[in-house]
């Protein structure tokens, strides 16, 4: 049996829970999986496969600005997240040695390969999207962001290219880039959809990412939420309780759901109400729906996944500045929503077994 490492980035959740219909596939080709993070992102995978042997890596423990600007608050972060991903491929070359490790899967943990077995690096960032009066250090970004991408075997992009892409501009990748081994296995979802359930809320709020931006929203919302009339629930996405502040919200609270609770959270709910990253756009997609995005602000991938899907008419989005609740709803109607799609699981089945081979 192979013996397969997954490591999520703990930038947030979303790289964690994509993680999980990737470890269900490697264990349905019975494979020994072990896991490997940190942060919240390593605790959810253990919530979610409790059986599993896992280990601790380096932590990014990115820090979002109040106000500011966003590019040179991380910009600031660089020195050390290059510290980290030095340190988190010393720490993942001794696992696999350890552990005789045949394969390592890194979802966006640019230190996580190995110069002794393949490597697999996921990510729906090929192209990194600067602020507009950034726009010059793209080709930069790009670049090196593109260098640290070929140190592993293969790159998997959780998308369909082409008209079908969800992440459109965010996966190009050019003509000079042909040196790159990437493939698509298709949109990740932890979810697969159940067919319809009676409604118990008006609205889910599902609250996530890096402080203090996570709590700014959920203040924001929870405030507004408070004077409406509405059934309403929310999901804070902190998977360790223990540090779960109690809210003062009519609103049923939840400091954190697994994946069938929160699978059956969204379809009970006439409206999503969320971040727009990635991995909850592929969630929604997934199960269908109506949805409110608002992006964290200054996270570029957010901002153009939420505008993408609003010129789409698909889903409304609203800045988190300006974000009035009473108006959202009113303007959500006018969209479409999510239909459901149908689950890609083949092109990842299909990656998996060849790179298992």
């Amino acid at each position: 049996m192979k013996r397969v490492l997954v490591a999520p980035l703990d930038w947030g959740l979303g790289h964690a829970t994509r993680c999980i219909p990737v470890i269900r596939s490697l264990q349905k080709h019975a494979c020994i999986v072990l896991i490997a993070g940190s942060g919240d992102s390593l605790l959810l995978l253990q919530k979610e496969f409790p059986g599993l042997k896992r280990y601790t890596l380096p932590g990014y423990s990115p820090r979002y600005p109040t106000t500011g600007s966003m590019v040179w608050t991380m910009a600031a972060q660089v020195p050390r997240f290059a510290r980290v991903i030095g340190e988190e491929h010393r720490v993942l070359e001794e696992i696999v040695r350890r552990e005789g490790i045949d394969l390592v899967i890194s979802d966006n943990r640019y230190g996580c390969w190995s110069s002794v077995v393949k490597s697999i690096f996921i990510t729906h960032q090929s192209n990194i999207l600067m602020p507009q009066r950034f726009g010059w250090l793209a080709s930069w970004v790009r670049r090196m962001n593109h260098k640290m991408i070929k140190r592993f075997t293969q790159c998997w992009i959780p998308d369909r290219g082409g008209n079908e892409s969800i992440a459109g501009d965010l996966i190009l990748f050019g003509a000079v880039d042909h040196d790159i081994n990437y493939r698509y296995i298709g949109p990740l979802s932890r979810f697969e959809s159940s067919g319809r359930r009676e409604k118990k809320y008006d609205l889910l709020c599902i609250f996530s990412g890096p402080e203090p931006q996570r709590t700014l929203l959920e203040t924001i919302v929870t405030e507004q939420v408070n004077r409406w009339q509405g059934k309403a629930c929310m999901v804070r996405g902190l998977p360790d309780d223990a540090r779960a502040i109690p809210l003062n919200t009519k609103a049923d609270v939840f400091p954190f759901l697994n994946s069938e609770a929160l699978q059956v959270a969204i379809e009970s709910s006439a409206l999503v109400l969320a971040r727009s990253g990635f991995s909850t756009v592929m969630d929604m997609a997934r199960l269908g729906g109506r949805a409110i995005f608002i992006p964290t602000p200054g996270q570029t991938e957010q901002v153009y996944l939420a505008e993408r899907l609003l010129q789409k008419g698909i889903a409304y989005s609203m800045q988190q500045r300006n974000f009035d609740l009473i108006r959202a709803l009113k303007e959500s109607e006018r969209f479409t929503g999510f239909i459901p799609a149908a689950s890609s699981g083949d092109l990842l089945e299909d990656a998996v077994s060849e790179i298992l081979r």
